[in-house]
């Protein structure tokens, strides 16, 4: 009986580990685009609580984003762009939403007025240096 178990476990814990593996490699963008579908820029947004980071809605669902990714996303609607929520998983993409209007404000994440006129006036200056890196990495895919 014993060896029966052990073989199951044996059989059953690495499918069950991958399975996990694999769900946690999924990463989810709002990336902006110009109205012709041009790219101009990401901010990764979380699905767990990280230091730092504030609870949002984004089309029903929690996510865990930082005040200057909140604060980016709207100064692109501001400018005309679109944007959309996407889940990454390795080379796919399958956008979650594209309805900028069921997306976090300042507003929502609870802080207070004095900081988010701060955030407000500190315009253009939230393109990350992570974002940047995404940039160069996407410029380079279509030579794969």
């Amino acid at each position: 009986m014993k060896r029966s178990l052990c073989v199951a476990a044996l059989v059953f814990l690495p499918a069950v580990v991958l399975a996990g593996s694999s769900y946690a490699q999924s990463d989810f963008y709002i990336r902006s685009q110009h109205i012709n579908g041009g790219f101009t820029g990401s901010h990764e947004i979380l699905t767990n609580p990280r230091k730092g980071y504030y609870e949002a809605q984004y089309c029903d669902r929690t996510f865990w984003v930082t005040s200057t990714t909140v604060a980016w996303t709207e100064e692109e609607v501001s400018a005309g762009r679109t944007l959309v929520l996407e889940e990454n998983f390795g080379a796919s993409r399958t956008i979650v939403c594209s309805d900028n209007k069921a997306f976090a404000s300042l507003d929502d994440l609870g802080l207070k007025k004095r900081e988010i006129e701060h955030l407000r006036e500190t315009k253009g200056n939230f393109q990350t240096r992570a974002s940047r890196l995404h940039n160069i990495r996407d410029a380079f895919k279509q030579f794969k």
